[in-house]
């Protein structure tokens, strides 16, 4: 069957349906990554709505601490023993002192037992110096160990509400029971005066913060928390403590918003990392997963299914390249055909031989072809004899014109020459004839013509004796250039004829040739004689060609346009004019071009 779906008589609709077949292939896959895709972000906003809740729960819990932590510090605040205490000038009543010192000491002792679910140290600095901390019971520390502290202004600034800090001064260490911790620290002040009395510190180490969160993760989770800085102050790898959290994650690791997701790479791997805000310490909560945990499963079902459509695929380009290059080398076959057509060689045939929609294509080809070059053939043979027997025409009228006025001269002088001087002049007219009717071809050397014209000068010379004279202005590079013959006698004979022969005084012809910059080859006949007739004195030089190529006597003239239009084309041209200076000019423009020998 399969053999019968590709010989040369199935067709190519068929065979195109059989293609179309193949593409089974691509909604296959289409569905298959579209399936792995909603999988995955299915799997990927379960995992962010999961983390988010914990995240959640966690900050809540973070938030109560942070409320109790204040509700410590307020007490702190508004006890009037310890207002006192820092009141007293250090050293001044000693026993009353001690006792308020004891009685404080109790006082703090009972704040801790009201919150035991908290691990906290407080520590309390006056600005008497007195000092009394929780846990540490070394020299004194003292107030003015921290004022050059960076956030020690910000404590100021927040007129007795509570400023976090992590990790505030190496010189409290001692004062926790961690190597790191955070701090809630506020100012003291006297009700009465508004004066500042000291500083308290309320600070949990870094171990109470990871308990806090530590077992509320998933498997493979991870969490940190960072200050309002970005400053990492809890986290797994407690090397990390204290460093940028942005310098640890690489990615877009922006948290502006109070809760969010993005996906960073984490210690060479990549992570969905989700966060949460504590709104009571303005930190963040965040938990990563590695990506490649997260789709452990779709990893498994990804490759599956690459196994499978690899093998599909395979087959797909073993059945699609049999059936694309059975279609498609007979068009390209053709294509090609039609292209060597179209750049002009008609001999080209397809050697396309199918029993299908191609084959018969290619057979209406080759007989289209075939047609169009025996019509061209036809055209051309056509052609080529019209333009022969208007050439031969126009030569014919050419000659024709050009021997009548030399006999005409001849026969003036008869009457008032001597006889040997008439002879010279027949025997020249016979030399130029001899040149001028010779089955030579179209185009002489410019050097010939202008001998040509030379010697039909002489014989108007002889005629005319002092009243005319001619001047030759040949540019030597173009001697030796071919061109159309008799082109400028019978120009100088028509301003003999109509511009010196009417003019009582002699007169003069200038006859310039030169080669333009665009390579064109320039003839230019110019004489001072009679001019146009229709001239206007005083006027500039006017272009005269149409005008005088309707008269009647411009026969002469118009054989020589309609020459150089059948021999050079449209780009060839000439040109009349009527100079202000009196006479007439005759320019010639003979294009660049191959002026190959041409047989008439």
């Amino acid at each position: 069957m399969l053999t019968n779906l590709f010989n040369s008589r199935s067709s190519v609709q068929r065979k195109i349906v059989l293609s179309f077949l193949c593409f089974i292939l691509f909604p296959l896959s289409l569905f298959s990554y579209a399936s792995l895709s909603i999988s995955k972000q299915t799997i990927r906003e379960r995992a962010i709505s999961g983390s988010l809740a914990r995240l959640g729960l966690i900050a809540d819990k973070l938030n109560i601490m942070a409320s109790d932590l204040s509700s410590i510090s307020t007490l702190y605040f508004s006890n009037s023993s310890l207002t006192d205490l820092l009141k007293t000038p250090s050293g001044i009543g000693g026993y009353e002192e001690s006792t308020k010192r004891s009685f404080f000491v109790k006082t703090m002792i009972n704040y801790k037992y009201a919150y035991t679910w908290l691990d906290y140290n407080t520590s309390i600095f006056g600005i008497n110096g007195f000092e009394l901390h929780t846990l540490y019971e070394g020299k004194k520390i003292g107030i003015h160990s921290v004022e050059s502290e960076p956030w020690y202004n910000d404590v100021l600034a927040a007129n007795g509400n509570i400023v976090w800090v992590t990790n505030p001064s190496s010189k409290l260490k001692s004062t926790v029971d961690d190597d790191y911790y955070v701090s809630a620290i506020r100012e003291l002040k006297d009700f009465e005066s508004g004066e500042m009395l000291g500083l308290v510190f309320i600070s949990v180490g870094e171990s109470f913060l990871y308990d806090q969160y530590r077992d509320r993760l998933q498997r493979d989770e991870q969490a940190l928390l960072v200050d309002q800085d970005g400053i990492i102050l809890s986290a797994p790898d407690k090397n990390q403590i204290g460093r940028s959290f942005h310098d640890y994650v690489q990615g877009n690791t922006s948290l502006s918003a109070d809760s969010g997701n993005f996906t960073a790479r984490l210690s060479g791997q990549d992570m969905l990392m989700t966060y949460n805000s504590v709104g009571k310490t303005g930190w963040k909560i965040i938990s990563y997963t590695p990506i490649q945990s997260l789709y452990a499963d779709i990893t498994k079902l990804e490759r599956l299914t690459l196994v499978i459509l690899i093998l599909i695929v395979a087959v797909s380009i073993i059945v699609s390249y049999f059936i694309a290059r059975r279609l498609s080398v007979p068009i390209q076959r053709l294509a090609r055909s039609m292209k060597i057509v179209e750049m002009g060689d008609l001999s080209e045939r397809s050697a396309i031989d199918r029993r299908d929609e191609i084959g018969e294509l290619a057979r209406k080809f080759n007989s289209m072809v075939a047609r169009i070059e025996r019509l061209r053939d036809r055209v051309r043979v056509e052609e080529e004899m019209k333009r022969k027997t208007e050439i031969r025409a126009l030569q014919s009228q050419i000659n024709t014109h050009f021997l009548y006025n030399t006999l005409a001269s001849i026969r003036s002088m008869l009457m008032i020459d001597k006889p040997e001087k008439v002879d010279s002049v027949i025997v020249a007219l016979v030399k130029l004839l001899k040149r001028t009717l010779s089955e030579e071809g179209e185009y002489i050397p410019v050097a010939e013509e202008v001998d040509n014209l030379s010697n039909y000068v002489k014989i108007q010379q002889a005629r005319q004796a002092d009243h005319l004279r001619v001047l030759f202005n040949i540019d030597e590079q173009i001697v030796h250039e071919k061109m159309l013959k008799f082109l400028l006698q019978p120009i100088v004979e028509n301003a003999i004829f109509h511009g010196i022969e009417p003019k009582l005084e002699p007169g003069t012809i200038l006859i310039r040739g030169y080669r333009s910059e665009d390579g064109a080859i320039i003839f230019q006949i110019q004489d001072d004689g009679v001019g146009f007739k229709n001239r206007a004195f005083g006027e500039k030089d006017a272009d005269v060609t149409e005008t005088v190529l309707g008269e009647s006597s411009g026969k002469g003239l118009r054989n020589i346009r309609d020459r150089l239009l059948l021999h050079y084309g449209k780009d060839a041209g000439m040109r009349i004019i009527s100079r202000r200076s009196g006479g007439m000019e005759v320019v010639l423009h003979l294009p660049a071009a191959d002026r190959s020998e041409e047989t008439p």
